[in-house]
């Protein structure tokens, strides 16, 4: 077993004295000068010691002060900004579906999911962009929209050939969109894709012009 450092240490120092007890005496001066000799080579053993032993507890409190839980990532525990860390079972938060952005609105449009469809009106609510399959989704109240007087550009995608939209007549998109409401398969060589429209009101809120929205 180890004798401790300052157990030695002392027991140096006891052994110098002792020594420069017994060989302080006027009738032999070589025995004083050795036990001196002793005594202070004991102390300056006894002293190294205690220095070591000091550089060591010193190098201790370094170690405890530098390590800190918050330093050290194995020591931290789950993040509660990420609950699917804290439990395994959650799903992973999900980012915006890759290619899913909002189209930039033009001036004066709108886009607007048709509810309803008649050859003199539409009934619509206003649409919101989401990363659904038909990019749009209602939201609010229904609106009736009727017609302009001065006539209506309307237009239609081709989307199962991916030909870009073709002005028709009005008289044809009700028809699909009839057709689209009532879940039946349109005119060929549209498609139904969720109803969603882009509109341009004149001044009296009457639709002057309505295209079926190309997927952004």
């Amino acid at each position: 077993m180890a004798v401790p450092r300052n157990l030695l240490a002392a027991a140096l120092l006891a052994c110098g004295t002792a020594a420069a007890l017994t060989g302080c005496t006027p009738a032999d001066s070589r025995p004083t000068v050795a036990a001196a000799s002793a005594a202070a080579v004991a102390d300056e053993a006894a002293d190294d010691l205690l220095d070591e032993d000091d550089e060591l507890l010193g190098e201790e409190e370094d170690v405890e002060e530098a390590y800190s839980p918050a330093a050290d990532p194995s020591a931290a525990g789950p993040s509660a900004a990420d609950p699917s860390a804290a439990d395994p079972s959650l799903p992973a938060p999900s980012g915006p579906a890759p290619g899913c952005t909002a189209p930039t609105e033009l001036p004066g449009h709108e886009v607007l999911v048709v509810v309803a469809a008649g050859p003199a009106a539409l009934t619509a609510q206003p649409a919101r962009f989401t990363c659904g399959p038909a990019r749009y989704a209602p939201t609010g109240t229904p609106v009736h929209y009727g017609f302009a007087a001065a006539g209506v550009a309307a237009t239609l995608v081709d989307r199962p050939h991916d030909e870009p939209a073709r002005a028709v007549p009005l008289t044809e998109l009700v028809a699909h969109l009839d057709d689209c409401l009532a879940e039946r398969d349109p005119a060929p060589p549209y498609g139904c894709h969720g109803n969603a429209y882009d509109v341009v009101l004149d001044s009296h809120g009457r639709i002057m012009r309505i295209g079926e929205v190309e997927r952004p």
